[in-house]
């Protein structure tokens, strides 16, 4: 990262006000509740007084992987919005309906001829429900979410609305003559050094809740907002602006998450301290606290039962912690953290070996009638039982993956026992797809959980193998994913498959080689 004309520097959490200590009670509250892999935070930046004071990423993620961000990315089309406005190509006060002038629907409604700008920004159109799924579902979406009546007057009535980034984005791309991101990149991408890869939909429009970006760039625009627009000596957005962007707007006193009960900016949410937040699904997070001088950002994939808020704990065990002169420093507590994010790893928690490696190794059990088509699986333990190679008969075709111990996370090319889920929340651009990954630990002596995933995956699939005598039973939980704005049953990633071993001395020539 760059600050004026040299890097930015690091520094000890102690000298800006912060503590090691709080900062390893997070991390360690984060680690200690990721039962089975749910809370899955990825990375994390926390930079203060301009300076890095904490930054890790569990492997196999690092820091300048891409990753998806999911609603974070409202506020990153929020941003193309402010740059038309400060361009003078649009205003806060224009008619949705004026822009689009050329592509109305025949039952267009009053209130929707009122809705500005303004309104989208704020999601205060008036609509009582969320526009997403009918958006994704046509064939032409800004006609469709003006079809979309609103039911209360625009600017009286806030609605959480996934509909409306893609409106915003198409509101610059009209205005601009280029896609919103490209309307950004010699104004903003460019001088920060970064890049947002985005999907575009049928029509040939960009669409937002497709974003990546790496940790660093999402920490880089959280810290452009948090020095009021200006990056390396230059006012790239104006101070106004800005303030605009992080202002409470709308209240939204009746939201049912305590921390989203603030008030909202534009595209963001403010937070319950001085400060704003870019906040995207499964805890995807730039957090700005302007009081602070402080920005924590994220990146996960935290689909905990519990809800472990990764925002909500930062802001418990850090944030309530500053101290606004520095501390005394604790190097015994500094060395623990660096030590910590050092090996942080997403690998399953237990054991590296089980005495009953010898047993199974090389043994082939045959699966009962499965939805997978899964017939037969093969362990086969090499080195001592440090390495693993599933060998797999799906429909007819073998199929081999390497599994790793001791947080390691060999690649394959191919994947064992399910197909790879690369649904529409499940990807992640810029990154390698093809190659597979997977780590294992063992529970206890009769149980293994694997990881399986790749760069380009937001999500494991996950593997629980439970060996009893000549049985064995394959437990899969795999992403259940869905469109946007459309409800997921989790269930369907859930599959339980039985087998048993076959008889020694057949088992090899039941699995091709």
């Amino acid at each position: 990262m760059v600050l004026g004309c040299q890097s930015l520097k690091y520094s000890t959490p102690e000298a800006v006000g912060v503590s090691s200590e709080s900062i390893l009670k997070f991390f360690e509250a984060v680690r200690e509740q990721d039962v089975d892999g749910a809370v899955d935070l990825h990375s994390f930046q926390i930079v203060k007084n301009d300076f890095i004071i904490a930054e890790g990423a569990g492997r196999p993620f690092s820091m300048n992987r891409y990753h998806r961000i999911y609603s974070a990315a409202k506020g990153i089309v929020a941003i193309g919005v402010l740059l038309a406005l400060q361009d003078g190509i649009l205003s806060l006060e224009e008619k949705v309906v004026d822009i689009f002038s050329d592509n109305l629907p025949e039952n267009l409604s009053e209130k929707m001829k009122r809705v500005t700008v303004f309104h989208l920004l704020t999601m205060n159109t008036g609509q009582a429900e969320d526009t997403c799924s009918e958006l994704f579902q046509s064939g032409n979406w800004v006609k469709t979410f003006l079809s979309l009546a609103p039911e209360y007057e625009p600017g009286s009535y806030f609605c959480y609305n996934n509909g409306i980034p893609h409106i915003l984005a198409a509101i610059v791309e009209k205005k601009s003559g280029v896609d919103v991101f490209s309307y950004m990149k010699p104004r903003f991408l460019d001088p920060l050094g970064i890049d947002i890869l985005c999907r575009y939909n049928a029509q040939g429009e960009r669409e937002p809740s497709t974003v990546c970006v790496t940790q660093e760039a999402l920490t880089k625009i959280g810290y452009v907002f948090l020095n009021k627009g200006k990056w390396n000596g230059r006012q790239l957005i104006q101070e106004s602006l800005c303030e605009e962007f992080g202002k409470f707007h709308v209240p939204t006193a009746t939201h049912k998450h305590a921390f989203r009960t603030s008030g909202y900016g534009f595209q963001v949410w403010k937070m319950p301290c001085e400060g704003y937040v870019f906040h995207g699904g499964n805890d995807n997070l730039s957090c700005i606290y302007t009081e602070a001088d402080m920005v924590f950002s994220c990146l996960a994939c935290n689909k905990s039962q519990n809800r472990v808020d990764l925002e909500e704990l930062f802001h418990e065990t850090v944030y309530k912690n500053i101290h606004s002169y520095p501390l005394p420093e604790n190097p015994k507590a500094y060395q623990r953290l660096l030590r910590a994010l050092a090996e942080w790893n997403l690998a399953p928690m237990g054991c590296d070996r089980s005495g009953i490696i010898e047993e199974i190794s090389g043994k082939t059990y045959r699966f009962e009638e499965n939805p997978l088509g899964c017939e037969t699986v093969r362990l086969d333990f090499t080195e001592g039982g440090s390495r693993l190679e599933i060998v797999s008969v799906q429909k007819g075709e073998t199929h081999r993956m390497a599994c790793g111990f001791h947080g390691e996370w060999p690649e394959t090319k191919d994947y064992a026992l399910i197909p790879v889920n690369l649904g529409h929340g499940n990807f992640i651009d810029g990154e390698d797809t093809e190659t597979n990954l997977a780590s294992g630990a063992w529970r206890d002596r009769e149980t293994l959980r694997i990881y399986g995933r790749s760069f380009g995956r937001m999500e494991s699939d996950k593997f629980t193998f439970v060996f009893q005598g000549d049985e064995l039973t394959v437990s899969i939980l795999t992403p259940a994913l869905a469109l946007p704005g459309v409800t997921t049953n989790r269930k369907k990633g859930q599959f339980v498959l039985k087998a048993r071993a076959l008889v020694k001395g057949t088992n090899r020539k039941e699995v091709s080689e």
